[in-house]
């Protein structure tokens, strides 16, 4: 934030600030942007699969990726310093104000609301105007607490607890989803008591890091056959980071695998596939396996433009009996029905970005960008949109 106000010995410090972003865009080849959840958010898991007659392009303008936020100092410039920063904003879908981040750090502690210990910022991606970003990269924001150490000698490490939120398969764990038990409706629901570990360790120098990421969480459900509480465990492990040959040219990576972790990941968030009913073994569950890739780079060609261009490929394994549950029938333009794939329907997905931005001021930036995303299911094949879009952007 740019705007401050502070005591005469800089003990406190307020600085608010905030960001209005203007979106400009067309898709072509399916209407993601009018998608329920998707918006501005280019989130190839969400492309209309099959596209629709009538609905296979879209016109937007829109201004929802705009925040406020502001930063409070206290006891500044001594070793006690304490700092919380807050920011507000839309989901990107709707103009309705949330709280995206309120948090507390002192001495490299973190209490509050925040992005994930396990997101590797640095290393995610380039920079894109599109708010979502790769399906592949691993991050969300969690209510936690977490520590991260002083750089020693290039080396650092981190390790946190956080609130875990969980996405399966709706039903009663019977090998089958079921929403009565002997013409009784059931709540299997439980009680989660086991937080999420996030943890990590990195060495880095200069453009040049590597971070190795790993995620420990338990999930507890119901069987409905015995009558019992049971629990199991998944598990994440990240390897990610920088690297440069070349001063204007920094390439950054990553790579996560792992079991039950499909809220960390973005084209998996919010989709019922973590875990699911284990068909040889009723009553019983599994977590299954899924795996996000992103790969970009970004060229500094002067002091204030850049390109940058990124790829991602995002992949679950074992649910296909449950991602097609929800598939639906809708009417396209002609009066046709047309069987459509549901948001559980996900198989894998690809992403690619490229854009470019020119900065007048650190304060004004504009961009221009294209994107491209393929969404493939389980059972009715795939479907692509592109998007060509640009920003004005005033950061205060």
């Amino acid at each position: 934030p740019a705007f401050a106000i502070k005591t005469d010995n800089n003990k406190f410090v307020l600085s608010i600030g905030g960001c209005i972003n203007p979106i400009m865009g067309w898709d072509i080849g399916n209407n993601l942007y009018n998608t329920d959840d998707a918006g501005i958010q280019f989130v190839t898991g969400q492309i209309p699969v099959p596209a629709v007659t009538g609905h296979k392009g879209d016109f937007f303008i829109s201004a929802l990726d705009s925040y406020l936020d502001a930063t409070f100092v206290a006891f500044g410039g001594t070793a006690n310093e304490l700092t919380g920063y807050m920011k507000l904003g839309t989901n990107d879908v709707n103009s309705q104000l949330k709280l995206k981040r309120a948090f507390i750090t002192y001495r490299g502690f973190l209490a509050g609301y925040a992005n994930t210990l396990i997101n590797d910022g640095d290393a995610s991606h380039p920079p894109t105007i599109d708010p979502q970003g790769p399906g592949g990269i691993l991050g969300t924001t969690a209510y936690q607490v977490a520590y991260k150490s002083k750089d020693y000698n290039g080396f650092r490490f981190a390790i946190g607890l956080e609130m875990p939120s969980f996405c399966n398969s709706n039903g009663y764990y019977l090998g089958k989803d079921f929403k009565q038990y002997y013409g009784k409706k059931i709540d299997a629901s439980v009680d989660h008591l086991v937080p999420d570990v996030p943890m990590w360790i990195q060495y880095g120098r200069g453009n040049n890091r590597v971070r190795f990421s790993a995620l420990l969480r338990n999930f507890a459900y119901q069987d409905m056959l015995a009558q019992k509480r049971r629990s199991l465990w998944g598990y994440g492990v990240m390897l990610s980071g920088n690297f440069s040959f070349y001063k204007p040219l920094v390439f950054n990576y990553q790579a996560v695998y792992g079991r039950g972790i499909a809220n960390y990941i973005q084209d998996l968030a919010g989709r019922e596939l973590s875990i699911t009913p284990k068909n040889d073994k009723p009553g019983y569950m599994e977590t299954n396996p899924m795996m996000g890739l992103v790969f970009g780079a970004s060229y500094n060609a002067t002091n204030r433009l850049q390109f940058n261009v990124v790829g991602s490929y995002t992949r679950v394994w074992n649910v296909g009996p449950y991602a097609v549950t929800d598939d639906t029938d809708i009417t396209d333009a002609n009066g046709n029905t047309v069987r459509a794939a549901g948001n559980n329907n996900f198989r894998y997905s690809t992403y690619v970005a490229a854009n470019c931005f020119y900065k007048f001021s650190s304060f004004v930036k504009v961009g221009v960008e294209y994107l491209y995303g393929h969404r493939e299911t389980w059972n009715m094949g795939g479907a692509n949109d592109s998007r060509i879009q640009t920003q004005l952007s005033l950061t205060f």
